[in-house]
């Protein structure tokens, strides 16, 4: 089945999913350029099939004109041998451009085909080298990533720790501080009770050795 402009332009692609594709634009692109290869070739061709019509004719006029009786060749001579010259090469383009037609068309065909397959290659190629180019980045982005966050995670450890180490020396020495002053409210209130039973005693020894009141009832003395 030979391939027309229409069909290039009425192609349709299938949109792949869950993979990588070519690029539409380039696709279109190429296709564009594909229908005017194309075009100029039909126009060529049609130009090559008129050229081949108008030699035949001249072919056929030139036989036709050598198979007159010969009576009539005499007065026709002349003009027969003004026409030879042009009528002689015909037949060789009309034999050689039915078959070299065919064979440039073939020609042009292998060559837009090697050229498709070149460019489809190449577009493969380019393809696998970003998609491999962007692997690669995307693995060392996620390497640095992770690098980060667990730099990042290692100082926040690293912060906790301290303000941990800090809270508890401070409440170290808070604890000492207390500590101190339990003491000191402990020995005030040993002293204090020193102080106060050695004034009572005082005040009893000096009830004891006072004389007792005039008047004092019966049952005291």
């Amino acid at each position: 089945m030979a391939l027309t402009p229409e069909d290039v332009v009425n192609q349709k692609f299938t949109i792949t999913k869950f993979r990588d594709g070519y690029d539409l634009d380039q696709v279109d692109d190429f296709l564009d350029t594909i229908v005017e290869e194309l075009r100029q070739h039909e126009q060529e061709k049609e130009e090559l099939r008129a050229q081949i019509a108008d030699l035949t004719e001249k072919l056929e006029a030139c036989e036709a004109s050598k198979g007159e009786p010969s009576g009539q060749q005499a007065p026709s001579e002349q003009t027969i041998v003004v026409d030879a010259p042009v009528a002689a090469p015909a037949p060789v383009p009309a034999q050689v451009a039915p078959e070299s037609a065919p064979q440039a068309d073939a020609v042009k065909s292998s060559a837009m085909l090697q050229l498709a397959l070149e460019l489809h290659d190449k577009h493969v190629q380019e393809g696998e080298t970003t998609r491999d180019k962007l692997i690669a980045e995307a693995e060392t982005k996620r390497d640095q990533m992770i690098e980060d966050a667990e730099r990042t995670a290692k100082q926040l450890v690293e912060e906790a720790q301290k303000q941990r180490a800090d809270e508890l020396r401070v409440l170290g020495e808070e604890r000492s501080e207390l500590q101190f002053k339990i003491k000191d409210l402990r020995q005030f209130e040993s002293e204090y009770r020193s102080t106060l039973r050695s004034y009572i005693q005082s005040q009893l020894r000096s009830l004891d050795g006072s004389p007792e009141p005039a008047g004092a009832p019966d049952g005291l003395q």
